[in-house]
């Protein structure tokens, strides 16, 4: 179409003439009120920023004075109307006031709450001869003897929306056409205020929180109800959305670098792809029900939403005082919460699978005989106890500055069937360490020496278990000796705490064979004091754990995915690492909570190795590459045989997740013959107790 032809906008006059005409009395029911003033009309345009060739949509034409303002702008403009009267006199209105564009107008006669893609294609224009029963295809009201079709995916969305349908259609909308990047809307004032009320006032509610899900809502001009037919009793205003690139939702995975916490990371990684139906159901949901009762705290309103779960650990663990309403949340709030419900549920799925798996022979608890009665006093001698703690891989690993000698962190922890046993036997006087080497179950090359050496100039006083026993001793009063006997099954110096666990066996045999009653939190926090990995080796299973690592939250079990680990003949001392990754000023300026990890939990609790791939992530991966650049290739030859490898915490070790047993057992063969590899094994994740689980966040 020629620039600059003529388009001839309503008046009131004309308004009132073609009602007249064609005997059009405007409904309420049907929310029917048209615009008299074109200046008015180009101010809506103006605001939309129409651009010629913009695919535009618009609901509710009515008498076709929008529709004229949009083609004036030479957009390709698809209406949508409800009521059938209205979408048959239309063509021959634009015919009339706008003759030239009528090639830029596509109609269809529906209800846009049911308006869906599909009715978007194959459209004829209205161009030649429309004719007021349309063509043969339903819906599109057009002349079908033009021949000429195309398909819409409209951009921009431009309406006088009824008022009584204004948000569903809204909602609607957004979700059914994720090619609607902008939207620019005329709806009754107090709705306007409400779609674009922040969190904390009086009107933010449902339709404020389900459009921010969409998009960022902002308020436009205000429009007189002086220039409607017939008038309202109220004035309108125009509403201008913006699409987020990915709705509502925090990225499933979590970004390396950027600020989780900031709006800017409200999902910027998956393009124009909208979440699954079934998320935003119960995200809604979520909102529906916070809202309905909106003055009770979380805790109490959304104590029925959150069932099997309890409310208020949920809320801690997305970050929320569970004393605030619904009001004070903002959508990534009600978008994680939904997100890290769902994921935990899928956690206690679990709870029949997670049976202990080969080579576990002692539960991660202090067992002690049962004709064992010992005192905690300074004469207790010849009483044993024995206790076992897990190794263990990070599938997440955050880290963040150094403030106080320890860097801040947060880390998804699994255990895995592999564990330090830990003997004690009370004497009268002086400690005695020995350490033995056992071969776990399946090792493929597995050679004592590598471990051994790693240790050999290690004072006994200084090793953890060592450590571990003296801070019980010193909490109940023990001056007497002890023999303390470390079994390692877990590789040495090698991401997976090892030592730590030691210290948590020991601490968990002191305490039984000195009946010093600590409970289980007790424990954890001298465990703090002696590394921050050690209260995980206290829980077992898998774990979230923030601060330094050290304060641990237990999560439901995980299934029993298997894995091999491919232990380098190098070590890498922890600080090393940890100096490196201040080198390379890779500190995050934000962590992720919990709940931001809770696509990485769903991954894990239904084995999606898909998403796997893109969600386990190790800040000190590039450090430890850096420092042992040899570790690269042995990254890439488990990836060539399709496994998902990474480096275990601070490394050297490389963890390489698979499918099946079998998987493990070739895959870690293979790893074996590589140079850059000591030996390997093929393992499966370990369940902690599920009563700990059960106990931090069951009703």
């Amino acid at each position: 179409m020629e620039k600059n032809l003529p388009v001839n906008l309503l008046t009131a006059s004309v308004i009132h003439q073609l009602c007249h005409k064609l005997d059009i009395r405007p409904t309420k029911q049907l929310g029917q009120n048209f615009v008299t003033e074109p200046s008015a009309i180009r101010k809506i345009v103006r605001e939309a920023g129409i651009q010629p060739g913009d695919q535009v949509l618009e609901v509710g034409p009515g008498l076709g004075s929008l529709t004229l303002g949009l083609l004036e702008a030479e957009a390709q403009v698809v209406a949508c109307e409800i009521d059938s009267r209205l979408a048959s006199f239309l063509p021959a209105t634009i015919r009339a006031h706008a003759p030239s564009a009528a090639n830029n107008l596509y109609l269809i006669q529906k209800d846009a709450l049911k308006l869906l893609p599909a009715d978007l294609t194959g459209l004829s224009s209205i161009a030649e001869g429309a004719k007021e029963a349309g063509n043969e295809r339903e819906g599109n009201v057009s002349d079908a003897s033009s021949g000429l079709s195309r398909d819409f995916s409209p951009t921009v969305l431009v309406s006088n929306l009824p008022y009584n349908v204004a948000v569903p259609v809204l909602l609607h909308l957004f979700a059914t056409f994720p090619s609607i990047e902008r939207a620019l809307v005329m709806v009754q004032k107090e709705v306007a205020q409400r779609l674009c009320a922040r969190p904390g006032t009086k009107i933010y509610g449902v339709p404020s929180v389900k459009i921010a899900w969409y998009g960022r809502a902002r308020m436009g001009s205000d429009i007189s109800r002086r220039v409607f037919y017939p008038q309202p009793n109220v004035d309108s205003a125009l509403v201008e959305i913006t699409r987020r690139t990915q709705p509502g939702l925090p990225s499933p995975g979590v970004n390396k670098t950027e600020d989780v916490s900031s709006e800017a990371a409200l999902g910027t990684q998956a393009g124009l792809t909208a979440p699954q139906a079934t998320e935003r159901e119960a995200v809604f949901n979520l909102i529906d029900q916070a809202f309905a009762s909106r003055r009770k705290m979380l805790r109490a309103g959304l104590k029925t939403w959150a069932q099997p779960l309890a409310a208020v650990p949920l809320l801690k663990a997305g970050g929320i005082d569970p004393t605030q309403r619904a009001e004070n949340l903002e959508i990534k709030d009600f978008a994680v919460l939904a997100r890290l419900r769902k994921a935990l549920i899928a956690g206690f799925e679990n709870l029949a699978e997670s049976v202990a798996t080969p080579g576990e022979q002692i539960p991660t608890e202090a067992v002690t005989a049962p004709d064992d009665t010992p005192n905690c006093d300074a004469n207790a001698k010849g009483k044993t106890s024995i206790a076992s703690a897990n190794g263990k891989i990070n599938l997440a690993l955050a880290c963040g500055k150094s403030l106080d000698g320890y860097h801040d962190l947060t880390t998804v922890f699994q255990a895995v069937n592999v564990r330090e046993t830990v003997k004690i036997t009370l004497r009268p006087r002086d400690i005695e360490l020995q350490t033995f080497f056992s071969a776990p179950p399946g090792a493929v090359g597995y050679d004592s020496a590598r471990d051994q050496e790693a240790l050999a100039d290690l004072d006994p006083l200084n090793n953890l278990a060592t450590r571990a026993f003296l801070l019980v001793a010193s909490r109940c009063g023990y001056q007497g000796g002890a023999r303390i006997q470390v079994t390692k099954q877990v590789p040495v110096a090698a991401g997976m705490a090892g030592g730590s666990a030691d210290g948590a066996a020991a601490l968990l045999a002191a305490n039984q064979v000195l009946q010093a009653g600590l409970n289980r939190k007790e424990l954890a926090e001298l465990g703090a004091s002696l590394g921050a990995d050690v209260p995980f080796g206290l829980y077992g299973g898998t774990c979230f754990g923030d601060r330094h690592g050290d304060r641990i939250t237990p999560l439901p079990p995980a299934k029993p995915l298997h894995l091999v680990v491919a232990v380098s003949p190098q070590t890498l001392p922890t600080p090393q690492v940890f100096k490196q990754f201040d080198q390379q000023e890779a500190a995050r300026a934000s962590l992720p909570k919990l709940a931001d990890l809770a696509a990485l939990l769903t991954a894990v609790y239904t084995g999606d190795f898909a998403a796997l791939s893109e969600l386990v992530f190790n800040d000190l991966q590039l450090p430890a590459l850096k420092l042992l650049p040899e570790l690269t290739a042995t990254l890439e030859a488990a990836k060539e045989q399709g496994a998902l490898p990474f480096i275990s915490g601070s490394g050297p070790s490389v963890a390489c997740l698979v499918e099946t047993a079998d998987q493990a057992t070739k895959l870690a063969t293979s790893l074996a013959q590589l140079e850059q590899v000591a030996y390997a094994l093929p393992l499966a994740f370990s369940a902690g107790d599920p009563d700990i689980a059960g106990k931090q966040w069951l009703a």
